[in-house]
């Protein structure tokens, strides 16, 4: 290699990686992962939902990023949809109740499409939870 090749620093052979190319390296692999996996585990991209692709910290940094940008708010429109929803996930309807009631809903203000969206969205975060962030929070 000539002298002029060795020091040029626009050399793809002398390229030195820098702490801002790993971290780029890093938040691209996160970045990807999470994409697989809420692809797998919960059948929606999430990285549509994610607003800052820079700078994955904390699995809890992302996750609010997600549920800011509703990516956990799931609506399930039509009473026959919630109904099949709802008896194939919630029978008893005991916790679509709970969650409503944690939501302040009483009896007057609810349906089986709000139900089966809250159920649903519940569902949605108790998977992230379980599924994604495990290993989300080894590559973090």
């Amino acid at each position: 290699m000539d002298t002029h090749t060795q020091n040029d620093p626009n050399n793809p052979n002398n390229y030195k990686e820098t702490p801002e190319d790993r971290e780029h390296a890093k938040n691209q692999l996160i970045f990807d992962t999470l994409q697989s996996l809420s692809l797998e585990y919960l059948g929606e991209d999430a990285t549509e939902y994610i607003s800052n692709k820079e700078d994955f910290t904390n699995v809890n940094d992302i996750f609010d990023d997600l549920q800011n940008n509703g990516f956990f708010n799931i609506e399930i429109i039509y009473y026959y949809k919630a109904i099949e929803y709802l008896k194939e996930n919630d029978f008893s309807l005991h916790h679509s109740l709970e969650i409503a009631k944690e939501y302040g809903y009483t009896i007057e203000n609810i349906n089986s499409e709000l139900l089966a969206s809250l159920h649903a969205s519940s569902q949605r975060i108790n998977k992230f939870w379980e599924d994604v962030e495990p290993k989300l929070n080894e590559l973090i």
